[in-house]
């Protein structure tokens, strides 16, 4: 995981896609992921990270909705200590429109 992470925040599509995939056993630790993947968003920039989304093929898209949705939602992306209960539709726009055409 620390690998893909690492991979990821250099911008490597094909780590962005085997987050989405790894096996995270479900429950909480689906939500670990969002947060993940929205901590990378916020790192990369919304701007890049949905261009890398544009350039993955829509069949490999599914999964990032929801991802993305619980880790705004239920993370601490602020680092306030509390959760952030964020909207991807306001958050992040663009990449909200990539992943929902």
């Amino acid at each position: 995981m620390k690998k893909l992470i690492s991979k990821a925040l250099t911008k490597d599509k094909n780590a962005i896609i085997e987050l989405k995939d790894f096996p995270n056993g479900g429950a909480a630790s689906g939500y670990d992921l969002g947060y993940v993947l929205t901590q990378i968003i916020y790192r990369i920039g919304e701007k890049d990270f949905a261009k890398i989304i544009s350039e993955i093929p829509k069949s490999e898209r599914k999964g990032f909705v929801g991802f993305i949705m619980v880790g705004l939602e239920y993370g601490d992306n602020d680092y306030d200590g509390k959760r952030d209960n964020k909207r991807m539709e306001s958050e992040f726009p663009k990449l909200n429109e990539i992943l929902n055409e």
